[in-house]
């Protein structure tokens, strides 16, 4: 049997809840790919309030900027780290 494809809303949903795990074991450049891909699923669902949050906590974390891909990401979102 096969099985359907997850909505791309679900895939994004996972995505993220993967972004918030690397961010508590302190894996921010793994957070910010996670969050990307979720993205490229359902773009919308990275605009939402908790999601931002979530990108500004990390953005805030990486003190020494070595991951500016995330402070261009968090920039382009809006949020303020």
């Amino acid at each position: 049997m096969r099985r359907p494809h997850p909505v791309p809303e679900r895939r994004a949903a996972l995505w993220v809840e993967a972004a918030r795990a690397y961010s508590q074991q302190g894996r921010l450049a793994d957070g910010y790919q996670a969050l990307r891909t979720a993205e490229t699923c359902a773009a919308q669902d990275v605009r939402r309030p908790a999601v931002r949050e979530l990108v500004a906590d990390m953005a805030a974390r990486d003190r020494r900027r070595t991951l500016p891909e995330l402070h261009r990401f968090s920039r382009r979102l809006g949020v303020t780290a």
